[in-house]
């Protein structure tokens, strides 16, 4: 039933991995911004609890409920991402083939992970921690 489902929309396996590498790749290019969407989502969460619950309820709330607005708003950041890479993906399908787009989507995607890899240690060796 789900594999028909997912066959009568087009969507098969090298399209979900291509569609998943360009967006690993976009998320480990766009950390920054993607941190200050996630900010931002936080943000408007805490404050849309404080504007919906009275004080008591604020005050009587368990520990960590900020957190939980914290995990909500980093998974609704990746839908942008997402949309990102169906975008590009669909583009790169159409104008080098669906090969050619999970390719470029895998080299994007490790090139990404380095630069991030050498963009932290740059960091930490100018704060001195590194071992």
């Amino acid at each position: 039933m789900i594999d028909f489902f997912f066959y009568k929309f087009g969507i098969t396996p090298a399209v979900c991995s291509g569609i998943g590498l360009w967006a690993l790749g976009l998320y480990l290019s766009f950390h920054t911004p993607v941190d200050r969407t996630v900010d931002i989502i936080s943000h408007w969460l805490n404050n849309t609890d404080r504007s919906l619950y009275s004080v008591e309820v604020l005050n009587r709330r368990p520990a960590g409920w900020e957190e939980r607005n914290q995990l909500f708003a980093s998974i609704l950041s990746i839908l942008p991402v997402l949309a990102g890479a169906v975008g590009v993906f669909i583009l790169m399908s159409g104008a080098l083939g669906q090969g050619w787009a999970i390719s470029t989507g895998l080299l994007v995607a490790v090139g990404a992970g380095v630069y991030q890899l050498g963009r932290q240690d740059a960091r930490n060796a100018k704060t001195g921690r590194r071992r």
